[in-house]
């Protein structure tokens, strides 16, 4: 049974190992959100993401980064030639109807597509974690095939948003180090902060909206 990587490898770790060298391609990046595909070496597109940005634009290292990123960098490749380990809170997975520009990219005759949603969590040294943005990541049916569905593992993963759980009391700190003990035979670690999975669940639902929102303008 696959499942979503978190802790030793990037998704483009799994995708290299599948499909041979990936590069990003940018379609749009500015301070607020990034738009790209993950294609390999065919210019297939392999992932469809979506990143809205979080992370404090006076954090000059961060800001740095963001620049080489928005050059066509990969995300987690950038941020770990810059000395950080990633982590990916994955706060919703679901299928979602291709676009006809997505569908297209992906090379696929399908409607449909499994998709993640993750906080993107980075921490240098003994710094404090920073959430770079939340990110939308599609899958192409050649990669995950919809028709295996959602499966347990899948569920498993699925953690309140950290925001959530620090209102509830929990330090960055902590929740990192939480997120370091997940494997895919664990329960759901947050399982106790009802609270949090509540106001994640809003801030999930929202966010979903937003990009069927964003979508749907192409009619």
């Amino acid at each position: 049974m696959e499942h979503f990587p978190i802790k030793d490898k990037l998704h483009t770790d799994v995708l290299e190992d599948k499909y041979g060298t990936i590069h990003a391609d940018v379609l749009y990046h500015d301070n607020e959100f990034r738009e790209a595909r993950l294609v390999d070496g065919r210019d297939i597109s392999r992932t469809h993401t979506l990143t809205f940005f979080e992370y404090d634009k006076s954090n000059e290292e961060i800001a740095d980064i963001n620049k080489e990123i928005q050059a066509g960098g990969l995300i987690g490749k950038v941020f770990r030639e810059h000395g950080y380990t990633i982590k990916k809170n994955v706060i919703g997975v679901f299928f979602m109807t291709l676009p006809e520009r997505v569908k297209k990219d992906f090379q696929t005759e399908e409607g449909k597509a499994k998709a993640r949603i993750s906080e993107f969590y980075a921490k240098k040294g003994e710094a404090d974690p920073v959430i770079y943005g939340k990110v939308l990541e599609i899958y192409s049916p050649d990669f995950r095939d919809p028709k295996e569905g959602i499966n347990q593992v899948d569920l498993i993963q699925i953690n309140p948003t950290v925001g959530s759980l620090v209102e509830e009391g929990l330090s960055s700190a902590e929740i990192w180090q939480k997120l370091d003990n997940v494997s895919p035979e664990d329960r759901n670690i947050f399982s106790d902060y009802s609270e949090a999975e509540k106001k994640s669940e809003a801030v999930v639902t929202e966010l979903h909206d937003r990009i069927v929102r964003y979508f749907d303008r192409e009619g």
